[in-house]
């Protein structure tokens, strides 16, 4: 039986639907319509999760489009031709949009340091191996984090999802990568989040990174809910229970069910529920209704 003293907060993943071109305040009010606890100012404006941070960089160029991992999307790859620098990065300003258009909390998302290194291309005398690149973006990222707590971000989610594709040999990497991000942090909590791949391969040494919360993918990887059944986490989840590429609805009942099993050795006093991955890929309705489906999960969570 859920513990009564655990809260469970809902919240987007990320990106959000923006079928005729809404505003990032449009889009944060919509999703605090749905009764979410916690938005995300949609990725109105992203190009693709790699290539538009990436190009506000001194030393990249973007180059065409390649295939995200295994999946269907794209991304314009970036080319590094030189020891990047810090640009004119646009972080700040849509979280300032998003927040002035709610009273809910609002999520900061931005994809970390090891996932754009290794999708980044690497001209001759720019960077010897990715490891470096990835030290260098870290150091800039770790100055967007400062300047989001300092505007009032009290989560930031940063993902990872690189280090599920044959990434466990770079935990190490991962993890000295985010100590900046988290020394930067102020009062905000940082969130390591991973979609899209199994995760159940790193998930243990996920509690290891300087991190507040460790998002999962719970609709990518069916053997994570047992790892998490059995051993819990050391720090608070944010559970991706609805599949956020798929329109179809889930069952709140048979969800709430699971999620109880898995709970019972979770010991933090918060949970977070949100969807799998972004809500990019689905239209307005199909992504609305994803949305409120977390909120009914959690009546009959709270319920069970």
């Amino acid at each position: 039986m859920l513990r009564v003293i655990m809260r469970v907060w809902i919240a987007n993943h990320s990106s959000y639907p923006i079928d005729g071109g809404p505003s990032i305040a449009a889009v944060a009010a919509e999703q605090a319509a749905a009764g979410l606890d916690l938005v995300t100012d949609g990725q109105v404006n992203w190009r693709d999760p790699i290539s538009h941070f990436m190009a506000s960089l001194g030393g990249v160029r973007l180059g065409s489009r390649r295939t995200f991992f295994n999946s269907t999307r794209t991304f314009r790859e970036p080319i590094v031709t030189g020891p990047v620098t810090r640009g004119r990065s646009d972080l700040v300003a849509n979280f300032h949009q998003a927040h002035g258009a709610v009273t809910v909390p609002v999520k900061p998302v931005f994809t970390g340091p090891y996932t754009l290194a290794r999708l980044s291309r690497i001209e001759p005398n720019a960077y010897a191996h990715y490891q470096d690149l990835a030290v260098d973006l870290s150091a800039i990222l770790a100055q967007e984090v400062a300047a989001l707590a300092a505007t009032g971000a009290t989560v930031i989610q940063i993902e990872e999802p690189a280090i599920c594709y044959d990434g466990l040999h770079d935990i190490r990497l991962l993890r000295n990568l985010f100590e900046p991000l988290y020394a930067a942090r102020g009062n905000a909590e940082i969130a390591i989040a991973t979609y899209g791949a199994d995760v159940d391969p790193v998930y243990p040494q996920l509690n290891s990174i300087p991190a507040d919360i460790v998002a999962v993918d719970l609709i990518s990887s069916t053997a994570v809910w047992g790892t998490i059944a059995s051993t819990g986490s050391g720090k608070t989840l944010a559970l991706g229970v609805v599949d956020g590429c798929n329109s179809t609805l889930e069952d709140p009942v048979d969800l709430a069910g699971r999620l109880d099993r898995l709970l019972r050795r979770y010991a933090p006093d918060v949970i977070y529920l949100q969807p799998s991955c972004g809500l990019r890929s689905l239209t307005p309705v199909q992504a609305h209704a994803k949305l409120t489906l977390l909120a009914t999960i959690r009546r009959h969570l709270q319920a069970a």
